[in-house]
């Protein structure tokens, strides 16, 4: 043999070699493969630390994990998520468990345990030896029935019957509560039709409305609705106290990421019909509209699982390449809660599934490459803490709050006066459990539009009828007590009532109600919400659609169509404006900054010229110069003119020059020599000084300009990084949702 073909005949028998350690069914000693070059993730927390337990080629493309009854980790090895084309790796999943050694607590040897399944997202303990095994389009459970360690019983529980077949976005998680419920997140499916059948045939059926949470008993019976409005909710758990959990993904324009405390007949506000943007008036990110639930915290980006430990809920953060803790700080019948980073990898540390064993350690399933295909790389860790007392603080019990909204929910000795009463709370997880409550108990029916209800228990008998008419779609009498409830309430003049009505008629796509919800745009007086709503309402039911992203031809012409009306009131052409996308090249800039000034409105022109200001074109900043230096302007209104001209201020120097002269008000002397970074600080002799940081804080949040604080918005180069109440770019997070919610 000649060394060409010796050379040739030992990288055949390296790579046959690999492909048989990598895809061999049996036992794998775990300490096979310590590569030295494997970078471990920072741990932030003093006394704990990572070891790796596992990694390519033993264990590759690992999604989630759990614990089985005897203390053992299984592992989820994904091949079906995004093959590539010639993919050498199996043509299903594997499922790895992993024998702990008892000395020294760390898995000790590797064996293939059940091999199955397509794009398997989701493994939970069921109980009884049996091991729920979730995928895009099944629950399966499957068991070892004969001590062999190789699962040998299987059974489907549950099946997803749709047109869609992302491998993310169907059946994602999987957890069981205390009384054996199985519980099952379901993702957005593309808005697309779906049947979720469970054995016996119960089922739920939906399309458009996002992902949901289901539930069913162990043998897969009685399929329920839990949960709706998410986007994937891809990690769920109970906590020791019975509260769910849901870690879930943002849609595309819409962040942060949210951690969800999830009661019965809950919406977190996300409908895939209105757009998967997330931006859409009728959609809601924190409980912003009513009978939408808000989050308990902002988390990571691209969140796969939550786990409890200790008195922390655990979160691994995918797009963050972090693991987090978050602890509870009762918020009402609820939490908030902050996020606390506590391991931090690089690019290449990408965390998705997280399992708590019986010692306090906590295993990390690593996909480790940002490629969503599989790609023959995989890492599984070990956190422990190594302190004297792990977990010796225990993770909070039910409030009071929280006990009084589980009587509202589930006391049938509660009269409906008594659940009407908790409709007017404050807290919406108090009014969300009389909603469920109302539902179970049949008190809803006792309800009539002769009651006299306040705002909020007419919002909240709308939210209770819409539930049972998403539960069962097919109930006639359901939809006419729904369809009465909604044309009632466009006749309202609350705010939260004809939001939810508008909402709720645009959602079934009933367009009866488009007569009265174009009725709306009469009104007087008409808050900013419901002109949003109503707009995008008719242009939904006028179409049958909205646009995926975050511009709507149709909601643009309805738009267009209020702007350019001479009859219409200056406020809601304003609000018109305000709703339009920069990207829209109609009306011209002179032709606004024409109105503008034919109205002299400071309504209209300040929408006009954040809209200018956002179009970044030679014409519109030429059209803003041509407010700033209109003298029949408000002052407000041409200062902010001036603000917009500060990207362009070689451009227009002249005016910016001209507007910084003594002899011009103050208002666009000040803004003028801002834009041409002259000192102005001696001018103002009752700031503190530049170094007193103390006496600056002081400051903060104790009133102040607000028309200033848009202009340094627009002046700044925040506005190049950030929007602000549908304005600027989205490079960095929406400033509008998230204050308040992040660091």
């Amino acid at each position: 043999m000649n060394r060409a073909a010796f050379l040739l005949f030992v990288a055949l028998l390296f790579v046959a070699s690999l492909n048989y350690t990598q895809h061999n069914s049996a036992a794998k000693p775990a300490s096979a493969n310590k590569q030295s070059n494997i970078k471990p993730p920072r741990v932030l927390l003093p006394g704990w630390s990572i070891d790796r337990v596992a990694a390519e080629p033993q264990l590759v493309t690992p999604t989630d994990c759990c614990i089985d009854d005897a203390g053992r980790l299984l592992v989820i090895e994904c091949h079906t998520h995004f093959p590539p084309e010639n993919y050498a790796g199996p043509k299903t999943d594997r499922i790895y468990r992993f024998t702990t050694d008892a000395q020294s607590g760390t898995p000790s040897d590797q064996k293939l345990f059940y091999e199955g399944g397509q794009a398997t997202m989701g493994i939970a303990n069921l109980g009884d030896g049996w091991i729920g095994l979730l995928s895009r389009s099944e629950l399966r459970r499957v068991r070892d029935s004969d001590g062999d360690d190789v699962a040998d019983q299987s059974e489907i529980l549950l099946r997803l019957e749709t047109k869609a077949n992302y491998p993310h976005n169907g059946l994602v998680s999987l957890a069981v509560d205390a009384d054996g419920w199985l519980t099952v997140g379901q993702g957005e499916n593309f808005g697309e039709s779906y049947q979720l059948i469970g054995s016996g045939g119960s089922k739920q059926v939906g399309s458009g409305e996002g992902g949901n949470l289901f539930r069913c008993r162990a043998d897969g019976s009685q399929v329920q609705r839990l949960a709706t409005g998410f986007w994937n909710p891809f990690g769920l758990c109970y906590d020791p106290a019975g509260r769910l959990w849901v870690v879930g993904n943002d849609p595309d324009s819409m962040p942060p990421n949210r951690l969800m405390h999830v009661v019965p007949t809950a919406d977190f506000g996300f409908q895939f019909r209105f757009g998967r943007a997330g931006t859409h008036p009728l959609q809601a990110w924190n409980g912003e509209l009513p009978g939408t639930l808000p989050m308990a915290a902002a988390i990571g980006e691209a969140a796969c699982d939550v786990v409890v430990h200790g008195k922390y809920l655990y979160v691994s953060s995918w797009g963050d390449n972090r693991i987090e803790r978050y602890e509870l700080k009762p918020r009402g019948a609820s939490f908030e809660s902050r996020a606390e980073v506590v391991v931090q990898g690089d690019a290449n540390f990408r965390p998705v599934g997280l399992a708590v064993a019986s010692d306090g350690s906590l295993y990390i399933t690593d996909w480790v490459d940002r490629n969503y295909s599989v790609h023959l790389k995989g890492r599984l860790w070990r956190l422990v803490d190594h302190s004297e007392n792990p977990n010796s603080e225990s993770f909070p019990s039910l409030s009071e709050n929280e006990q009084r909204a589980a009587e509202l929910r589930t006391d049938e000795l509660i009269a409906v006066n008594e659940r009407l009463a908790a409709l007017d709370s404050d807290d919406p997880f108090i009014r969300q459990a009389a909603i469920a409550g109302l539902i179970d108990s049949k008190q809803l029916d006792q309800i009539t539009l002769d009651n006299q209800l306040s705002p909020k228990q007419a919002a909240c008998v709308l939210t209770a009828w819409r539930w049972l008419a998403r539960t069962a779609p097919h109930d006639a009498a359901i939809k006419n007590q729904l369809a009465q409830w909604i044309e009632w309430g466009l006749t309202q003049t609350d705010e939260q009532v004809v939001l939810s009505a508008i909402r709720y008629a645009t959602e079934a796509a009933a367009k009866q109600h488009l007569p009265a919800i174009e009725s709306l745009l009469a009104r007087t007086e008409l808050p900013p919400r419901v002109f949003a709503a109503a707009v995008a309402s008719l242009a939904y039911l006028e179409t049958g659609s909205a646009a995926g992203s975050m511009r709507d031809p149709a909601t643009e012409k309805k738009l267009l169509q209020i702007i350019n009306d001479s009859k219409r009131s200056a406020t809601l052409r304003a609000m018109a404006v305000a709703q339009l996308s920069e990207q829209a090249t109609e009306p011209s800039g002179e032709q606004l900054a024409q109105w503008a000034v034919e109205l002299n409105s400071r309504e209209f022109s300040l929408a006009v010229v954040r809209l200018l200001a956002a179009r970044e074109t030679d014409q519109a900043a030429d059209a803003l110069a041509t407010l700033a230096a209109t003298e029949t302007l408000d002052l407000p209104s041409r200062a902010d003119a001036l603000a917009g001209l500060s990207r362009t201020a070689g451009r227009h120097a002249s005016i910016i020059n001209r507007l910084s002269r003594p002899r011009q008000p103050e208002t666009l002397q000040r803004e003028a020599k801002l834009i041409l970074n002259q000192a102005i600080y001696e001018e103002n002799p009752n700031l503190p000084a530049k170094e007193d940081f103390h006496a600056w804080d002081e400051l903060v949040g104790q009133g102040g300009d607000v028309d200033a604080g848009r202009r340094v918005f627009m002046r700044k180069t925040c506005v190049q990084c950030h929007a602000h109440s549908g304005r600027g770019a989205r490079t960095g997070p929406d400033l509008t949702s998230l204050s308040g919610h992040m660091t």
